[in-house]
């Protein structure tokens, strides 16, 4: 169980150290933004979380971090034109959401609660990834005409 718990945070990193340089090498602005907003709150919150019976309780730092990150990824959703902002920033509504049901309903299981709050950055990360590999892709079959050679 030991080697369990160190894992799931290798794994974590790793996918997000490959997120993130796949979005800072093809991905574009909005893409960039969200990438930092995850990987800052993600610092973040491994400096907020309770120190000892880390998701024993409501974990508050986290929370406002989370809140915070909310509020970026508002902004970034605003800010585009795109679609794909929006389901970044339902995910972590979701994130929100779960943090508000453990401050109401204290007697969740503290592995449940641990669970269902990280498990929406793996879904946000896959996105970008899917979003820019997309665009590439189409850009890639279906370059532009130039528009001066049309009659």
């Amino acid at each position: 169980m030991e080697v369990a718990r160190h894992l799931s945070p290798l794994i974590f990193l790793t996918l997000l150290i490959a997120a993130l340089g796949y979005v800072f090498w093809r991905g574009e602005r909005a893409e960039r933004a969200c990438v930092l907003v995850i990987v800052v709150a993600s610092i973040l919150s491994a400096l907020a979380a309770h120190p000892n019976g880390m998701w024993q309780r409501g974990e508050t730092g986290i929370f406002i971090v989370d809140v915070a990150a909310l509020f970026a990824f508002i902004t970034i959703m605003g800010a585009s034109n795109r679609f794909w902002p929006l389901w970044i920033t339902a995910f972590q509504i979701i994130a929100v959401t779960t943090h508000l049901a453990r401050f109401l309903k204290p007697a969740t299981l503290p592995m449940a609660y641990a669970f269902a709050e990280q498990l929406w950055v793996l879904p946000m990360q896959g996105l970008l990834v899917a979003v820019i590999w997309q665009r590439q892709h189409t850009r890639r079959s279906f370059p532009r005409q130039d528009r001066s050679s049309r009659l």
